[in-house]
């Protein structure tokens, strides 16, 4: 991978972070608010609790993120949303401290860090009879991404938000479920 690749990668990461900011946080619609809108309730930030890609016959695989990612998604009132996922076991990078640092690693461990880590940001859309949430992406960290109407359907109960969507790799069509919890600024 080259270097100005990887850069941009972490770059896009860097400012991904910062797509859902704001000065003040937004109200959320939640549980206590049965009446509110699909795009109420989706706002905020998620973490998330798992993954599961379904094969066709029914076993349960890990093939991108491990057993136990770490994540979150964030959509904001504006209509922007970003999401962020590292996988399971957490890339490490010994010899990168900072971002200079990593731009002078060697080229393996940069590879290492980004095979762990996907994000993408852009705006995104819900139809509530269709119980489905459309990404817009703008940005990610895979270019061939750039552009992709990314089709969810959601369900929210309490603080849980599951997010399913149909996918056709490693040569057969797979079902992937995300599980996300409602993220608290308190929380570790």
């Amino acid at each position: 991978m080259c270097r100005s690749t990887v850069l941009m990668a972490f770059a896009l990461a860097a400012s991904v972070g910062c797509a859902g900011a704001q000065a003040s946080p937004p109200s959320v619609a939640g549980p206590s608010k049965p009446d509110a809108t699909p795009n109420e309730r989706l706002l905020g930030a998620w973490r998330l609790v798992s993954i599961e890609t379904r094969r066709p016959n029914g076993e349960v695989i890990h093939p991108f993120y491990g057993g136990h990612p770490r994540g979150l998604i964030v959509y904001d009132r504006s209509g922007w949303m970003s999401v962020q996922i590292v996988s399971d076991p957490r890339p490490t990078v010994p010899t990168a401290g900072s971002r200079e640092a990593f731009a002078a690693a060697p080229a393996a461990e940069k590879a290492a860090a980004v095979d762990g880590y996907y994000a993408y940001v852009g705006t995104w859309t819900a139809d509530a009879a269709a119980a489905t949430v459309t990404h817009h992406i703008k940005q990610s960290l895979y270019p061939a991404e750039w552009g992709e109407e990314a089709v969810r359907h959601f369900v929210i109960e309490g603080d849980r938000l599951t997010l399913t969507a149909k996918a056709h790799e490693m040569g057969e069509d797979h079902l992937r479920t995300l599980v996300w919890e409602r993220a608290r600024a308190d929380a570790p």
